[in-house]
């Protein structure tokens, strides 16, 4: 039961090594936990959770695994006689890969049936759990979707993973400075780095009206946050419907009363752009291979797959930012989800997508 929960762990996104868990071990050998279900759950919090973002997804896991006891309640009888050999049996899964032994792990059930009980969380008590459904913690996650202030942090990560000047000038580094003065056990220890360009050009196209309608404010406080960033040396915004074709618009509206040629814009650009394309990608097969969907060029300009495609030749750096999550099927309205992304990189419109996707537009590494 105590390796099964280090899989459950793991399968709900939390990357909990061997040493972390054996480090468990023995804080419950050593009576941390006090032998109740809620100094289980703070010690192995504390053990496991690397960073805040990550206590959400600690407690959802273990209120679903352990729904059916209260907080107060003893753990359960496989979970208090933790013995040496499952410290061996760790110590040995400990030499294989992780993937490969997740892949070997029985199931729940198989494992709850070698231990005589129901597994944790089979069961109903009413309600009650070991964190009794607080979700304190959700706005920490980096997959939750994004506000004003977070675009900003973001669009700060731009700055922060830009090129560092060329000069003898040197600027304080505050991260460094307590990161170092932490590694020698509080002894102050100053850091200083050069300072960095503020070069970053960025182009965003935004998809605006149709299916993008439920996102309008999301999209909203996007602009804001590039507007107002400081990070930035040029920024320049236009907006599309659906998909990007022989022209583009300056205004949300499209009115095309200040449209702008694609071919003149990607003419007035050079290939250090940095391009971020936001929208759910979401419209019918033939708006993308089918020229009559050009409506800005009387219905008879390029395909709109191919304005993506030459959009991604002369801006290498380019993603597109998703409000909705990476289909897992096929269908009429997922195929140019799919489409979209075999062109340009897609990531979620979430802080860890974000964050990623900002990785790659400055290193075109992922």
């Amino acid at each position: 039961m105590f390796v099964d929960f280090f899989y459950f762990l793991r399968d709900h996104g939390l990357k909990v090594s061997i040493g972390e868990w054996l480090l468990l071990l023995e804080g419950m050998q050593k009576g941390l936990h006090h032998n109740t279900l809620h100094g289980f759950y703070i010690l192995c919090r504390a053990i496991v959770v690397r960073n805040e973002t990550e206590y959400d997804l600690f407690d959802v896991a273990f209120e679903e695994y352990f729904h059916d006891l209260p907080p107060q309640s003893e753990l359960p009888k496989p979970l208090q006689h933790i013995t040496q050999q499952s410290i061996q049996e760790l110590e040995v899964e400990s030499q294989h890969d992780a993937d490969a032994i997740a892949s070997e792990h029985t199931s729940g059930d198989e494992n709850a049936a070698a231990t005589g009980m129901e597994m944790p969380g089979s069961g109903s008590s009413g309600g009650k759990t070991a964190i009794r459904g607080r979700r304190k913690f959700r706005d920490f996650r980096k997959d939750n979707h994004l506000d004003t202030r977070q675009f900003q942090m973001a669009f700060r990560l731009l700055r922060n993973l830009s090129n560092q000047n060329d000069t003898s000038e040197l600027e304080f580094d505050i991260d460094q400075t307590i990161q170092k003065t932490c590694d020698m056990g509080g002894m102050l220890h100053v850091v200083y780095r050069k300072p960095r360009r503020n070069n970053i050009r960025v182009l965003l196209f935004i998809d605006s009206g149709g299916s993008m309608s439920g996102y309008a404010r999301l999209c909203s406080e996007l602009f804001q946050a590039a507007t107002a960033s400081r990070h930035l040396k040029e920024l320049r915004t236009f907006y599309f419907h659906n998909c990007i074709y022989s022209a583009i618009d300056k205004e949300p509206t499209l009115s095309m009363k200040k449209g702008v040629s694609l071919d003149q814009l990607i003419a007035e650009c050079n290939d250090k752009y940095r391009v971020i394309i936001v929208g759910d990608a979401e419209m019918h097969p033939y708006e993308l291979s089918g020229s009559e969907y050009d409506w800005v060029a009387d219905k008879g300009g390029e395909p709109g797959i191919e304005c993506l495609k030459k959009i991604k030749r002369h801006f290498p750096h380019t993603i597109w930012l998703n409000p909705t999550p990476m289909p897992t099927i096929h269908d009429a309205w997922t195929d140019t989800h799919f489409e979209i992304a075999d062109i340009i990189d897609m990531y979620d419109l979430t802080l860890q997508g974000l964050e990623e996707g900002f990785k790659f537009l400055l290193s075109g590494k992922k």
